[in-house]
């Protein structure tokens, strides 16, 4: 799979896409400074496929925000406080009627309306996603669709079999599922996090490995804002490129 400047944007900077992303053995991993863009990756992956897939998230945030909420509200409260809901739900529901599934350019032209946790959600609207597992550590939210997963505060950045374990996850659910496997970097507070035992700790490696495509956003100002530790972003990014290759590899020497 390959996105082009004219689906992407012209500008680069605009579309966050890093220019140079990685394949490893086959598998695309895209890495998008802001998390909102993904969307037009799962969007060029729908285009292929021509069937929804299944995200597992793991961020520090839930990013299940309803799509174009904030863009919508704020509108809203500027024309008319006393009818608020009314008009964010109208205003909403005209956004998303813009938008064609199969045509990129309907996304790309909104995507300065659709914030970094909304993308979600967005993403159900579209077709993208047939269902979604969202890991965070913030709040356990509970929607009509969709399914959201607690971390422990003691278990903050971990990826170990523990922590799939105490949030609920269920991988005899999505088993057979053609998943997207989705990881926001502001979810490691420290370098420790990638320090992962893969003879031990097996789960996040059947994600990996059952991932169709894997997405990853920086998120500085939150990497930044949340990290216990001081360590960059580039660390952590190369950190987490480098266990994915680690798990990818040795699935492939099996």
């Amino acid at each position: 799979m390959r996105i082009s400047d004219g689906e992407m944007g012209a500008n680069r900077n605009n579309s966050n896409l890093k220019p140079c992303s990685h394949n490893i053995e086959g598998k695309e991993i895209w890495v998008v400074d802001d998390h909102q863009y993904v969307l037009l990756i799962w969007g060029r992956l729908f285009q292929n496929r021509k069937q929804p897939l299944v995200l597992v998230s793991i961020d520090y945030h839930p990013d299940t925000n309803p799509p174009f909420w904030l863009w919508a509200y704020q509108k809203a409260m500027a024309i008319d406080p006393e009818r608020e809901a009314e008009l964010v739900k109208k205003f909403q529901n005209r956004m998303v009627s813009t938008l064609e599934p199969l045509n990129l350019n309907s996304l790309q032209m909104v995507m300065d309306q659709i914030r970094n946790d909304e993308h979600i959600n967005a993403a159900m609207e579209l077709g993208y996603l047939s269902n979604y597992h969202m890991i965070n550590c913030m709040e356990k939210h509970v929607y009509s669709r969709g399914h959201h997963y607690l971390v422990p505060e003691s278990q903050f950045g971990s990826l170990k079999d523990d922590m799939f374990k105490n949030v609920g996850l269920s991988l005899k659910k999505i088993r057979n599922e053609s998943l997207i496997l989705d990881i926001d970097l502001d979810y490691f507070l420290r370098p420790e996090n990638f320090e992962l035992d893969l003879k031990r700790n097996s789960i996040f490696a059947d994600l990996v490995n059952q991932a169709q495509i894997i997405t990853v956003a920086r998120s500085k100002t939150y990497f930044d804002f949340l990290k216990t530790d001081p360590f960059t972003i580039e660390y952590c990014e190369a950190k987490l490129i480098e266990l994915l290759e680690k798990i990818i590899q040795k699935q492939i020497k099996k």
